[in-house]
């Protein structure tokens, strides 16, 4: 849909406007000095104003919509808008989170085509704004596909827009031909929000449009074009006069829902829908416990109001931003984490804005489905509450812009690595329960690959510990390691789908030899010992049981980078291997390589939408960029497996960092 004052012409945009002055109609046509088309349309919209203003000079009725004009179309707009999702969600069997996934999803976009105009293109910048709003990667990709699926048609209908400036009396210039597409966007942006019951405002738009525009009961604007003129009489209807009806027996008061309770109702319902997970209520119970306790404690939902959600905030802001850990604060409640706060340095105080926008989603969840249908079943504040300012938090955006990102997180120096791959793991080691303990043994197992395989590929601890011998394919001209979503563990994004060559370091060391042996023991894991029925992902396992003690015996104090954030201490970590890698290929592969290689978005739309996956020979030329980080470890032939009544998960002696434990002497 383009923009109809401003095209191109050869390598110049012109404006050119058709208008009639005192009688004369006249047809202006100006070369735009402009270097792209978003400047042009700048312009255009100034050159636009100035003839308009030039035109009224003559004394000309103005051609611009009123706002009286845009509000009848804002209002129009959001309650057909909000017809067609509540009768799209009463027909579907989709679980209600699923709902509300998707109108936020939706309402994000129509909102960035308000804001920015239905032509508009998403950008990088688009998506750190959505992350830095608390959005994660994934459901900020979401938002983008959306955006490029509505300007795929037609964001807003023609017959839409024809509708309201033959009913309206609009004047249909190319200027209010757009300001009626983004008001439309704007009512949509509203409706899908409002579609679960969200009663925050959208803050372009007045607060009294988009309550008069749900209050408001007259026929929608297509239907004001078929309806008969005796239909449309008010007073007819008016004037009936229906017989006195005898007094009604007084209606009892209904009685209130504390919020708690509201929240095991809401609980117990996600759960029968298989919508929430056990981690899911965990933090729905903690929003609430948090909301209550600034209420008051056991406050009930008609008595909720705004200095409530104030007294939340402020709550929030109280408590350590590791509250609940200690054993006094698991005895004594919210109250004892606030009196823990007392003797705490400032900056170990405060939950940070990102969780307090994850509370307040769960708390509006409850709230949400407590409602219910109607208002004689549902239960609701007495007064509207918004959580707009809570979600917004105070200076956040000039907090965020302290630190980059890449200061957050400390990669991995060269010798560091070194010093943690001179473990006994690779040279020699006590036994299979003690592997940081100097021996003769060498044994071939996540102990041994899984810390040569993070540097060597930067990849991600879960996809690599996570592996299914069905997505190891060793045989093949270049063999390969899919990576790709099992039943067993997800991945972050679309784009960590991909196929890895199986690097030649592991090649010498004797990997495909070690995936042979593995199948031939009957594993449907490439590290069976990863698979802990216990722990909740493939990373905490390798986490708690490998990486945490191989570190700490490298390092027992802590590397030079150890620090406390807050009331939390921090090192490098796994993810710092991703670091040190995607550093070494910096400037010696192209970067489309490295974010197919790390599983990365790629920098551009172009680069995102269009291009092809790189094939294994390129990954392969790529990675061997990487081989000077392990071509120090000897190989150890021939492979030596684990026993098979030790390919699983789990040991047999208790160890910590290769010591076992001392026993009493009898």
């Amino acid at each position: 849909m383009g923009f109809s004052n401003v095209a191109l012409r050869g390598s110049r945009y012109w404006w050119r406007k058709k208008m009639t002055v005192a009688g004369v109609r006249l047809t202006l046509a100006l070369p735009i000095g402009a270097m792209s088309f978003m400047d042009a349309r700048v312009i255009a919209l100034r050159l636009g104003l100035a003839a308009e203003a030039l035109r009224m000079g003559y004394g000309e009725r103005s051609s611009g919509v009123s706002p009286d004009q845009l509000k009848k179309v804002f209002s129009d707009a959001l309650r057909w808008q909000l017809q067609r999702i509540l009768e799209d969600q009463i027909a579907s069997s989709t679980p209600v989170v699923d709902h509300a996934s998707l109108n936020s999803c939706y309402a994000e976009a129509w909102t960035f085509l308000s804001k920015r105009g239905v032509d508009a293109k998403w950008s990088l910048d688009d998506h750190e704004r959505l992350i830095d709003n608390g959005w994660d990667t994934r459901e900020a990709k979401a938002v983008a596909d959306t955006v490029f699926d509505l300007q795929s048609g037609s964001p807003v209908s023609a017959k839409q827009i024809d509708s309201y400036v033959t009913n309206f009396g609009i004047v249909p210039t190319a200027t209010n031909l757009d300001k009626l597409r983004v008001t439309i966007c704007a009512a949509k942006a509203v409706a899908c929000r409002k579609a679960t019951a969200n009663l925050s405002a959208d803050g372009d738009v007045p607060a009294d449009w988009i309550d008069d525009a749900l209050a408001d009961d007259a026929p929608f604007a297509w239907e004001e074009a078929s309806a008969d003129p005796e239909e449309a009489v008010p007073s007819q209807r008016s004037t009936v006069v229906t017989p006195e009806s005898p007094a009604a027996a007084p209606v009892p008061e209904k009685p209130k829902m504390r919020l708690r309770d509201a929240a095991d109702k809401c609980i117990d319902a996600h759960r029968r829908e298989k919508a929430w997970d056990t981690d899911t209520v965990k933090q729905v119970q903690t929003a609430i416990r948090l909301f209550d306790f600034a209420c008051g404690e056991n406050v009930c939902i008609e008595d909720i109001k705004q200095e409530h959600v104030t007294a939340f905030t402020e709550l929030c802001r109280a408590l350590p931003n590791r509250w609940g850990r200690t054993t006094e604060e698991r005895a004594g409640g919210i109250a004892a984490s606030l009196e823990r706060a007392k003797s705490m340095a400032p900056d170990m105080l405060g939950v940070s804005q990102m969780t307090i926008n994850k509370h307040i989603t769960w708390i509006t969840a409850v709230l949400d489905h407590a409602e219910g249908a109607n208002a004689k079943v549902g239960h609701r504040p007495a007064e509207p509450i918004t959580f707009k300012k809570a979600r917004k938090g105070i200076g956040k955006k000039a907090r965020q812009q302290r630190k980059r990102d890449r200061d957050k997180r400390a990669n991995w120096s060269i010798q560091e690595l070194r010093d943690l791959l001179s473990a006994p793991i690779w040279t020699g080691s006590a036994g299979i329960d003690h592997r940081l303990k100097p021996g003769t043994e060498v044994l071939h197992d996540a102990w041994y690959w899984l810390p040569l395989m993070l540097p060597l590929y930067g990849g991600r601890s879960s996809e690599l510990a996570g592996l299914p011998l069905s997505d190891v394919h060793e045989d093949e001209p270049i063999p390969y390691l899919q990576i790709d979503y099992t039943e067993d563990r997800g991945l972050k994004n679309t784009q960590s789908v991909r196929k890895l060559p199986i690097h030649p370091e592991l090649i010498r060391l004797g990997f495909l030899d070690y995936i042979r042996e593995i199948r031939a023991a009957g594993c449907t894991m490439l590290f069976p010992e990863m698979d802990s029925p216990k722990s909740t992902s493939f990373a905490s396992t390798f986490y708690k049981s490998i990486f945490n003690p191989w570190r700490k015996w490298a390092f027992p104090n802590g590397t030079p980078w150890l620090h406390q954030d807050g009331g939390a201490w921090k090192d490098k970590d796994v993810h710092s291997f991703r670091g040190l890698s995607t550093n070494m290929l910096k400037g010696r592969v192209e970067d489309s390589v490295r974010c197919d290689i790390f599983g990365d978005e790629g920098e551009t739309e172009t680069a995102r939408t269009y291009d092809e996956e790189a094939n294994l020979s390129i990954k392969l030329e790529a990675l061997k960029h990487l081989t000077p980080l392990t071509e120090h470890i000897p190989a150890t032939l021939p492979i030596r497996i684990r026993p098979a009544n030790r390919l699983k998960f789990g040991v047999r002696v208790p160890s910590r960092l290769g010591r076992p434990k001392a026993t009493k002497p009898e």
